[in-house]
């Protein structure tokens, strides 16, 4: 079922520790592989293949950390934000085709139409993911001044950027 992939020769060859090491491991990455037999299809060959073969680890095994929370986050409140901004310029360019009012006025009669609850959710969502995101923008051009790359930098900058828009997002939505 499966045919043996070896690398003869390449033990004999290594002279130092480390290059011991780099091919005993080398070696054992290629152990075997699915023999395909002349009758069978190539997609029964991959199914095969693919029930031997582990599962990749998941982000739910890690420990998370706040540099890739935050690169995360950063990312996806970037796109909450612009998306957020093409989609109604976007809008705001059809609207006239289609009849519908989205000047400053309507906008702003239809907001205070909205009950207080749901209008404060929706301004600490848009004030949060655009605080944080331009907060995080900033510690990123600190970074390109290579400025507090180091793990303490990092993490004490991750702090700065959420107590930051905390602070920002508190005053945006309730101001």
């Amino acid at each position: 079922m499966f045919s043996a992939v070896t690398r003869t020769g390449i033990l004999n060859a290594s002279r130092t520790p480390f290059s011991r090491a780099v091919a005993t491991q080398s070696a054992r990455a290629f152990v075997a592989t699915p023999a395909r037999r002349a009758e069978e299809p190539q997609s029964v060959v991959a199914e095969r293949a693919r029930k031997n073969r582990p599962v990749s680890p998941h982000l739910s095994i890690y420990q998370p950390q706040m540099s890739w929370v935050l690169s995360g986050l950063h990312r996806n409140t970037g796109v909450l934000v612009a998306g957020s901004a093409y989609l109604y310029t976007v809008a705001f360019g059809l609207a006239p085709m289609f009849g519908v009012d989205l000047s400053s006025l309507a906008v702003a009669s239809t907001l205070a139409a909205v009950p207080t609850p749901l209008l404060l959710a929706i301004k600490a969502l848009v004030s949060g993911s655009l605080s944080f995101h331009c907060v995080n923008g900033i510690r990123h051009l600190v970074w390109d001044t290579s400025r507090g790359l180091n793990n303490k930098g990092v993490i004490n900058s991750g702090y700065v950027v959420l107590g930051t828009t905390a602070l920002l997002t508190g005053y945006l939505t309730f101001f």
